[in-house]
């Protein structure tokens, strides 16, 4: 048993639900039903009754939920503790990260960061993952949150979590009904795509070879490529963690295996020495990702 487990399960616990609870840890369903099943079998007892609609705590699950929620709040306390011991970290943070990650992922990375270091003043600019690379090279940002395309030789970067590329088709798709999808079938049909020479066109591509992407629109903008699917102005393929959950009672998600994902994380140039507060920062999101240090 270890913390991260530990986690994984006051996750579904709190949620009711294996499915909510992979998708705010960013995490597969299988995989971390894989992690509730080892904890199980460590504890010899049944946790969670798994239900067509959820899950429900048995009376162990119950007990564990109490002692997890105490074992939690006290690992989150020790930095601080220990931190309040030493020396208090403050001053500016310059973060650059996407607008989605900083739509969605930054406002619970922030809250823990200032919770423990509240003389920190985070700074972030709405920055893309094509663009950081400079911003990060020139001193302009601290530290850069997004899509890891290929390695830069001089920034450092670690992968967060990974997200599969996934197939989406409007509900009123002529494959709407169909619940698996070939390759031919969306070579066959008209594509909303990012534009050629992007890293995610080649993703999209390797995805459906050896057939060609019949590309009837493009956009640089994952937002707007859901929104035009979503009319039904063709199929796309995107990464999975970028579908609002709202988004997808609207349309239709997965049916195609592609065998691709995309790797979202930070980046730093280690030519800058990285300040404290970029370290706290670094440090809560190995934290919250369960990340290990090396």
């Amino acid at each position: 048993m270890n913390s991260i487990q530990l986690e994984y399960f006051l996750a579904v616990a709190r949620t009711g639900s294996f499915t909510a609870a992979a998708r705010q840890l960013y995490l597969s369903q299988p995989a971390l039903s894989k992690q509730i099943h080892l904890l199980e079998e460590e504890l010899c007892a049944v946790l969670l009754i798994r239900r067509p609609h959820g899950a429900v705590l048995t009376a162990e699950g119950r007990k564990l939920m109490e002692r997890a929620e105490e074992i939690s709040a006290l690992m989150k306390a020790i930095p601080l503790e220990i931190n309040e011991l030493h020396h208090t970290v403050s001053g500016e943070l310059r973060i650059a990260c996407g607008t989605f990650l900083s739509r969605r992922i930054m406002p619970g990375l922030l809250k823990r960061l200032l919770e423990r270091y509240p003389k920190i003043s985070p700074r972030i600019r709405e920055i893309g993952s094509r663009e950081q690379p400079e911003h990060l090279l020139d001193g302009e940002s601290d530290i850069g949150l997004g899509m890891l395309r290929t390695p830069h030789p001089h920034l450092s970067s670690r992968p967060i979590f990974r997200s599969d590329l996934v197939l989406i088709r409007s509900r009123r798709s002529d494959l709407a009904d169909k619940k698996r999808v070939t390759k031919k079938e969306i070579a066959e049909r008209r594509l909303v795509s990012y534009p050629p020479g992007s890293a995610m066109y080649e993703a999209v591509c390797r995805a459906l070879e050896p057939y060609q992407p019949n590309v009837f629109m493009e956009s640089a903008s994952s937002t707007t490529i859901i929104e035009l699917v979503k009319e039904d102005f063709g199929h796309a393929l995107v990464p999975d963690y970028l579908i609002e959950p709202e988004t997808r009672a609207e349309i239709i998600v997965g049916g195609f295996a592609s065998g691709e994902t995309v790797a979202i994380g930070y980046q730093y140039c280690p030519e800058r020495q990285l300040s404290p507060q970029a370290k706290a920062f670094i440090a809560v999101i190995h934290e919250t990702y369960g990340l290990t240090d090396a």
